[in-house]
């Protein structure tokens, strides 16, 4: 709920595609991979350790060199789309 139910990487909206099974469904992509945190117990603020995308974005930002960055994965989706 913290940042919304609207991928920050595409601008997909689930409900607005799927209808009524797809409100208020959106995945939560940790900004700091979970494979760093070991065996260490970690208090998560879902406002600055979390961002929300889409399923296709959420796989695809781990394919970048750098996950975390958002607004840089968001910049070569925007390169991608095509010029009005």
């Amino acid at each position: 709920k913290a940042h919304g139910y609207i991928c920050q990487g595409c601008g997909f909206n689930f409900a607005e595609k799927y209808g009524e099974i797809g409100k208020d469904f959106i995945e939560a992509h940790h900004l700091v991979p979970i494979s760093l945190f070991e065996a260490q117990v970690v208090k998560l603020d879902p406002k600055l350790d979390f961002a929300v995308l889409c399923s296709n974005c959420h796989r695809m930002i781990h394919k970048t060199e750098k996950p975390d960055d958002v607004k840089a994965f968001k910049n070569i989706i925007n390169s991608k789309r095509p010029k009005e």
